[in-house]
């Protein structure tokens, strides 16, 4: 009997969902974006990226130049396949000074129509707003996404099999 018990609290943790909370921050005039992400209370990650030419220049957490060249788009596609979005809120700040009103009641039926879109896509609660304000204009993405240990650890499992197989055959 224990034995059983301590099986289903074993997978009951494995399969449990995990949240993260993410914020993205995006400035278009400074080509820089704030990246804030969340375990509960705990702060995970924070960092400040700047693009500078080719290059991300990371300031917070992680400090590294990054050239854009280089990077692969297929690398991290497995371990986004085992995070599920929860929520998705889209918040869309215009300087009033820079932006007509027109402009920014048209920004609000686009953002409504895509809202819509994406919910029936992604089975997801998204929210969106597009607001006047006399500060510096900005985009700023906050989304709560879930994944399991189970699920993440079987795709850095299958990562790892591709990785170790495409070695071997050279």
């Amino acid at each position: 009997m224990i034995v059983v018990t301590a099986t289903l609290i074993l997978l009951t943790l494995m399969f449990a969902p995990i949240y993260v909370r993410a914020e993205v921050s995006f400035k278009p005039i400074d080509l820089a974006a704030n990246v804030k992400v969340r375990f509960g209370p705990i702060r995970v990650f924070d960092e400040q990226i700047v693009v500078k030419g080719k290059n991300l220049l990371c300031n917070g957490t992680v400090d590294a130049d990054v050239d854009v060249t280089t990077l692969d788009g297929k690398s991290g596609v497995d371990l986004l396949k085992c995070v599920t979005v929860d929520k998705l809120f889209v918040t869309v700040s215009n300087n009033i000074c820079n932006v007509s009103m027109f402009a920014i009641a048209v920004e609000n039926a686009i953002i409504a129509f895509t809202v819509a879109t994406v919910c029936n896509l992604l089975h997801c609660q998204v929210c969106a707003q597009c607001l006047p304000t006399s500060d510096v204009s900005q985009i700023k993405v906050r989304t709560l996404a879930s994944f399991s240990v189970a699920e993440l650890s079987f795709c850095l499992l299958k990562q790892g099999v591709r990785k170790w197989i495409r070695k071997s055959e050279k």
